[in-house]
């Protein structure tokens, strides 16, 4: 069920002052048999006083049809943050913008006793949206977080071609001879003389070079 339209005016960012609210026609609390949009500060209550004959007129002079809901026309101005308070003496007047056409409608003061009955279906009316509302969100709360199998997870830490590509190339070299700082014992050292070529055959041909004593 679709709770009924309601908003704070003024609208904006500021602290609220009124609560604007339907009645009858589906819209909300106190079905009297008629449509009836009410603003409130908590304390005092306005009203319009529509009877079904009233209210028919009401859609008649500003176009509408008989089977138009006019809380579909205020939830709308209330999304739109289209609705309009002006306060007199013992009287209001609501504009509803944000359609083909503003509505202008004339509230009334509602006497005390009266009001204080209204007030409190109202208010009993908005603590049961409220709970509603907290017991939908503690039930999404509730729905638990989606993880991967723990199977998955442990296969990846164990595979070894896994471990292989993450630790990367290794590269095999001899370890350096701690006591003499050079190579290790798998690689020989050259003696003098030893052909290149062919290790362990000392080279026949001589060495040659620059003879600086030579005439």
């Amino acid at each position: 069920m679709v709770p009924p339209p309601l908003c704070t005016l003024p609208p904006g960012p500021g602290p609220p002052r009124f609560v604007c609210y339907c009645e009858g026609e589906g819209g909300g609390p106190g079905e009297r048999g008629g449509f009836n949009l009410c603003v409130t500060d908590a304390a005092e209550l306005w009203s319009t006083c529509f009877t079904p004959d009233r209210l028919a007129a009401l859609k008649a002079r500003f176009g509408l049809s008989a089977a138009e809901d006019i809380a579909l026309r205020f939830r709308a101005a209330c999304e739109q943050q289209a609705v309009t308070l002006t306060l007199q003496e013992d009287r209001a007047s609501l504009t509803l913008s944000g359609g083909p056409s503003a509505l202008e409608l004339d509230l009334s003061k509602v006497p005390g006793p009266e009001a204080a009955s209204r007030l409190q279906t109202l208010t009993l009316g908005l603590a049961e949206r409220v709970c509603s509302l907290e017991r939908r969100l503690a039930g999404r709360a509730c729905i638990p977080a989606f993880h991967p199998p723990a199977a998955a997870a442990e296969e990846t830490a164990t595979s070894p071609r896994k471990s292989a590509r993450q630790a990367g190339p290794r590269l095999f070299l001899p370890d350096p001879d701690p006591q003499r700082g050079g190579p290790g014992p798998g690689v020989k050292r050259r003696c003098p003389g030893e052909s290149l070529i062919n290790p362990g055959f000392k080279s026949k041909k001589p060495a040659s070079g620059v003879d600086f004593d030579d005439p």
